[in-house]
């Protein structure tokens, strides 16, 4: 298709790229209409909370009191790092080739 057959697609259709395949012309599904569409935020669910205690590897809560800060509570709090999932799966890959 050249860019303008593009533009001109009628809305009812999109265009499925997947690596490997040839480009696929097909009808865009309607996701409100599907069974488990009840089961999302859009559908009347409770949205999902990212950073729910049950969904974490560890968590730091830091006391933000001033008088704390003064007594130096907190003198190496620079010393922490957050770390991304990636970031830890790295990690710990590296830590078991080490220990083998």
């Amino acid at each position: 298709m050249t860019p303008d057959e593009v533009r001109m697609l009628d809305n009812q259709y999109a265009l499925l790229f997947i690596r490997g395949e040839r480009p696929i012309i097909d009808l865009k599904y309607n996701t409100f209409k599907h069974p488990n569409i009840k089961l999302t935020e859009d559908g009347g669910y409770k949205p999902y909370l990212h950073g729910n205690v049950k969904n974490v590897v560890a968590s730091i809560s830091i006391n933000t009191n001033v008088n704390d800060i003064k007594n130096k509570e907190y003198k190496d709090i620079e010393n922490y790092e957050i770390l991304i999932d990636e970031e830890i799966d790295k990690y710990l890959m590296y830590e078991s080739k080490k220990d083998n």
